[in-house]
Formats: structure tokens, C-alpha cells, sequence
């Protein structure tokens, strides 16, 4: 069983609220076990994006998002005939964040290294020398985008926007990301796109552009970044940032629009991170030291929704304007993501035209959701949480309208893998299956709170010819009904 809050709208500090599960019969109580939340697990190869790099992603969400409400800030569209890449050693000039809150910023001048057919690579002209990067990995870079994200993203996703007139967009790698975060104890920013690009403003580049950190020495609160390091890590976070580069355009600079709530686009560009984990050649990934695509582009995802699970009651899916996008927030909003393009798109693995939808519309947030899929989120939400527990698990029956699992993955395998387990040899990042349900029985009581697009999880154990278990929900221990504004549902299923 499942309590949750159904409600899908954003709102500055969150929808939330409190709550008290009780029940009763003459039986014995059955003790709620006290669940062991390990550690959150990091990836286990690679640098870890970590908290800081998801509270930084999330800051240029909103702020590109008070800049496109004023209509006067958008630029006009390069018109067709224009488009000339820059020459090959082209050095320009370009503006990146210089904090964490990109409330300044630092003028640098960088080279072009590398020209694609979508993409060009430039190097800032001024950059620690340590472990230089190399003409083949400016081309490693370029190419996979070419190659790989690019078709990806733009075929899921829709077509980027070329305010610049020059057909390409533009990686920006630079030391000036690496100097965003001089304590990594919480992560690192590896690279980020930012809508004002596409705005006009003073500290506009006017121009599709990535920023991109480079390899730099360790120190003190950071440990190195190697070439290999920067190149392997980049690709996940490029077809990541891609998609809010197109999701901006389409919203914003070819309807008129608003940009895309941040839940939503977070949670697409973690779906674009699977997507590159299913269709980037295994080959392409494996000669980069990783077991197989989805290990090095979609590892990430299934780490920050394992931790969801460990106590989702905890943690927001539909999170507040407010809200810096945690790890776990993303984890369960990919989670939803993934769960709804199983039951509610043509096609079930990639949902292509449904991915598509939800970019190409001025609709945002649950509007848009529900719009493209006709759900009901009232209904959504708590199938999708029951089906988090039952997916590839033995309890589940017969159920004929299969939205009790998933169709894509079978994630408990994954997660209950003795090679991914933490007693492996190297250790893994987990440990065993991450929910675990308050066991309710004859006399139960338990106070938390709900969340909007999440809820708490509940067995209800009861023998054949045992006495019926009265459940009730209230807000508090003093009585009364939950908050209206929760739109709180249960939902229940019988597994034995």
C-alpha cells in the first residue's frame, strides 16, 4: 500500500504536508522495523556530479527562467543562407559564471580546436598544463556529439536553436568551471548550459554554447581531473545539457513560452542520459574502461533513484521552484519519467514521439504531462509507486493491465546483483533492494509527511481467518483531515 500526495503543481517552498497512518484490530501489533538507509552511493568510476552540481543546474534553470519573462530580452532567429562555422583556430572571446550562482561573470578568450558537422570544441587559451588535452580528444568529444548526441537528442527532443548563424554549437571548455567548485566535498559542476545565452542582456554570448571543465591537478578539497577523466565524463553531461538547450528553444524562443518547469526538464535530461546508455554503440563506451554504455551514461541515474527509494517519503518529485534539484529529487523524477513512457507512449523504451511532445509545446510542468499523455496524476502517481516495489519482484499476481511494473527495466535485478552488492570484490554501490515498507498490522501508528509527486510505502500483513485491520488516515495525532491542497491517494494491491 502507498500514501501519497498527488499534486503536480509547482509551487515556490513545495506542497507538502502532515500526516498519521493508524490501524487497529485485537491482534497483536506488528512493530514497524526501523529501516537501514545506507550511505548515498557514489559512482563508483569517474568524477561524482554529486549535490553541488544538481543545485547549480537547477539555480540556471530558474534563473534562465526569469530572464526569457521578459519578451524584450529574446533574440531574433538567424535567418536561413546565414549559416558559416567558425574556421578551424578561430579564437573569440566568451563570458562563463565566475560563482556558483552565476551572479558574475568572467570574461575568457579560447580556441577553436575542433570542427564538426553540429558542434565545434574551443579550449580556453589559458589553462593548467598538467595533463593537457590532445588533438584526439578534442576530436573524441566532437565526434561522439556528432555522432551520437546529437541524432539522439535532437530526434527525441527536437531541434536546438542557431541564433549565432553559424550551424554549430559551440563546447566552451574552460578552467573557469573547474573554479566553481574549489571544495568538491559535495561534488563537482563537470558542465552546464544556461538559456541567457539565448537572451539578449549584457552577459549574453549570444550563441549555443556548453561550458565544460578541463583536466586540472589535485588539490587539498579536490582530486585531479585527467584527460581520461574529463573526456569520459563529459558525454554523459553533454546529451544531459543538450536537452535543455533544445527544451529552451522550443519553449521559449520558438512559442513565446516560458521554459520548462525544472522538475520536468531535469528529469527529461536524466532520460536523455538513457538514452545515450540504450543507443550509443557498447564498443564506443567499453574502450573507455566501462562494462557497457549504459554503465557510463546511465549509472547515474539508477544510483540517484536507488537512493529515492531508500526513503522517497523524504524527498519531492514534482520539487519546488525553491528547490535545488537534489540527487534523489532527479532519481524519482526519472523514475516517474521512465514508468509513464512505459504505459503511456506508442513506443515503450524510447517514447520518441512523446519525448518530442513534451519539448514542442509552451505547456510546462503537469500541464504539460498530462496533456501529452492523457494520464491522470491522481492515478499515476500511486501506481507508479507500487510499482517501484513489485516491478521484477515475486510478490505480484497476475495483474492484467500490467501498470503495477516496468516495462523497460528490471531494476531490483540490478540493484540485488551480488556483483553490484557492497561485500563484492571491488565493493558495489549497493545494498540490496533500497525500499523497504513499514510493516502495518493490527495495531499500527506512524506520523510523516507527504510530499508533492511522492508518498510512503506500507505492507499490510494479515492471516486468511485473522480479524479485518482498520486503517485510518488523519493529519495529526489531535485529529482532523489531511490538507486539501496534499490531493492525497492511496493505493492498494494484494500480493499474497
Amino acid at each position: 500500500m502507498v500514501l501519497a500526495s498527488t499534486n503536480g503543481t509547482k509551487s515556490a517552498s513545495g506542497v507538502e504536508g502532515p500526516y498519521l497512518l493508524r490501524s487497529s484490530n485485537p491482534l497483536q501489533a506488528v512493530a514497524a522495523p526501523t529501516a537501514w538507509f545506507p550511505a548515498p552511493a557514489g559512482v563508483a568510476s569517474g568524477l561524482v556530479a554529486g549535490q553541488l552540481s544538481a543545485q547549480f543546474d537547477a539555480s540556471l534553470r530558474r534563473r534562465e527562467a526569469e530572464l526569457a519573462a521578459d519578451p524584450q530580452a529574446r533574440l531574433p532567429l538567424a535567418a536561413p543562407g546565414l549559416v558559416a562555422a567558425p574556421p578551424l583556430g578561430d579564437i573569440k572571446s566568451f563570458k562563463t559564471c565566475s560563482n556558483i550562482t552565476c551572479t558574475s561573470v568572467t570574461t575568457i578568450m579560447a580556441t577553436a580546436r575542433y570542427i564538426g558537422q553540429h558542434v565545434a570544441v574551443y579550449m580556453d587559451n589559458d589553462v593548467p598544463q598538467n595533463d593537457p588535452l590532445q588533438d584526439a580528444d578534442f576530436a573524441n568529444l566532437g565526434i561522439a556529439f556528432d555522432t551520437h548526441h546529437y541524432p539522439i537528442d535532437t530526434t527525441a527532443f527536437g531541434r536546438e536553436s542557431d541564433i549565432d548563424g553559424n550551424g554549430v554549437v559551440i563546447i566552451l571548455m574552460t578552467d573557469a568551471v573547474n573554479d566553481l567548485t574549489p571544495d568538491c566535498t559535495n561534488g563537482r559542476v563537470i558542465g552546464y548550459f544556461f538559456g541567457g545565452d539565448l537572451l539578449t542582456g549584457s552577459n549574453s554570448n549570444r550563441a549555443e554554447v556548453f561550458y565544460t571543465l578541463v583536466p586540472a591537478p589535485g588539490t587539498t578539497k579536490c582530486t585531479a581531473v585527467t584527460r581520461a577523466l574529463a573526456v569520459n565524463n563529459l558525454k554523459p553531461t553533454l546529451i544531459h545539457e543538450f536537452q535543455h538547450m533544445i527544451s529552451f528553444n522550443q519553449h521559449v524562443l520558438l512559442r513565446g513560452g516560458i521554459a520548462e518547469e525544472v522538475w520536468l526538464n531535469e528529469g527529461l535530461s536524466h532520460f536523455a542520459e538513457e538514452l545515450g546508455g540504450r543507443q550509443v554503440p557498447d564498443a564506443e563506451c567499453v574502450a573507455a574502461g566501462y562494462s557497457s554504455c549504459r554503465s557510463q551514461y546511465a549509472s547515474g541515474d539508477i544510483l540517484d533513484s536507488y537512493d529515492y527509494l531508500k526513503d522517497p517519503e523524504s524527498h519531492y518529485v514534482v520539487f519546488p521552484s525553491s528547490s535545488q534539484g537534489t540527487l534523489e529529487e532527479r532519481g524519482g523524477v526519472w523514475l516517474l519519467l521512465r514508468w509513464t513512457f512505459d504505459h503511456f507512449a506508442a513506443d515503450t523504451i524510447l517514447a520518441t514521439a512523446t519525448t518530442r511532445q513534451l519539448d514542442a509545446t509552451s505547456l510546462t510542468g503537469i500541464s504539460n504531462l498530462l496533456a501529452v499523455t492523457g494520464g491522470d496524476f491522481s492515478e499515476m502517481v500511486p501506481r507508479w509507486l507500487l510499482a517501484t516495489y513489485l516491478d521484477d519482484g515475486p510478490d505480484l499476481p497476475f495483474e492484467p493491465t500490467g501498470l503495477l511494473r516496468f516495462k523497460s527495466w528490471g531494476l531490483r535485478s540490478i540493484w540485488t546483483d551480488p556483483r553490484n552488492q557492497t561485500t563484492a570484490t571491488p565493493p558495489g554501490p549497493f545494498n540490496g533492494f533500497p525500499l523497504v515498507p513499514l510493516s502495518v498490522g493490527g495495531s499500527f501508528s506512524h506520523q510523516g509527511t507527504l510530499k508533492a509527486g511522492s508518498g510512503r510505502h506500507f505492507l499490510v500483513a494479515q492471516a486468511g481467518t485473522a480479524a479485518a485491520i482498520d486503517l485510518q488516515v488523519l493529519r495529526n495525532t489531535t485529529g482532523g483531515q489531511l490538507e486539501a491542497n496534499l490531493q492525497a491517494r492511496f493505493g492498494i494491491v494484494r500480493i499474497r
